[in-house]
């Protein structure tokens, strides 16, 4: 008794073993394969162009032409971040608003300081 109840879990496991490795009813279009974009690598933004945008978009604003702001991007994550100054709440708001509009579904981090003329 003692060696069949040894014995059973060694011919389970060899069973769930053999199991796995066997591919003969397998059909070729049932492995998984690596998903494919459905844009080409081509229409994809670096980090470099993703700041390039934003900062057009920011230079061409009179308000925010002459604030101290950074841009930082991953386009990879598809994310922003602002930093710097600004004279007013305003100008926050438009710099996030600006930026957002750089890249449809662009995430903005906003750590835009805000320090009035004083």
């Amino acid at each position: 008794m003692k060696t069949f109840i040894w014995l059973m879990p060694v011919l389970f496991g060899l069973n769930v073993l053999f199991a796995g490795c066997d591919e003969r009813g397998r059909q070729p279009s049932t492995r998984m394969t690596a998903p494919t974009s459905a844009s080409p690598s081509a229409s994809k933004i670096n980090d470099f162009d993703l700041e390039k945008a934003v900062r057009a978009k920011l230079e061409d604003d009179a308000q925010l032409k002459e604030a101290d702001l950074s841009v930082n991007a991953i386009a990879e994550r598809n994310e922003i971040t602002l930093s710097g100054t600004v004279r007013s709440h305003a100008a926050r708001e438009r710099a996030i608003e600006l930026a957002k509009s750089a890249k449809p579904g662009i995430l903005v981090n906003d750590k835009i300081d805000v320090k009035p003329a004083g």
